[in-house]
């Protein structure tokens, strides 16, 4: 159950944050950068479920990495990230973070991120970001 899937490697871009919550793995390929982790009894809530708070920063970096590629921008600081939760994540499963960039503007990023717990949807995040 630990293992990681095919193509995913160690991030390169960390943070405190993200080394405390990781390992955090990425891959990039046609849907853009990709984001995982397993998901481990440290990041569950009383409920037994992944807390919201990790699912919510997963979605926040996986839209500003692709908004930042796009831009190629070094900086860009979170405006608004709206998450919708659908369903929980468990212990022990796979948690896969994509994005897709809306739109790119001269002081402002948007993008539309989504988190996969073993293959279903969890959460749903629209993110504006602005660059510089």
């Amino acid at each position: 159950m630990s293992e990681v899937p095919a193509g995913f490697e160690p991030s390169r871009w960390t943070s405190p944050f993200l080394d405390m919550i990781g390992p955090v793995y990425t891959r990039t390929g046609e849907r853009g950068i990709l984001l995982g982790l397993r998901a481990r009894t440290e990041h569950l809530n009383t409920g037994g479920f992944v807390h919201g708070g990790i699912l919510a920063a997963l979605l926040d970096v996986v839209c500003a990495r692709n908004c930042r590629a796009l831009t190629q921008h070094p900086s860009l600081v979170t405006v608004s990230l709206t998450v919708d939760y659908v369903a929980a994540a468990r212990d022990g499963e796979w948690l896969e973070a994509s994005a897709t960039v809306t739109r790119v503007g001269r002081r402002l990023a948007f993008a539309d991120g989504r988190i996969d717990a073993d293959g279903k949807p969890v959460a749903k995040a629209s993110a504006v970001f602005a660059v510089g």
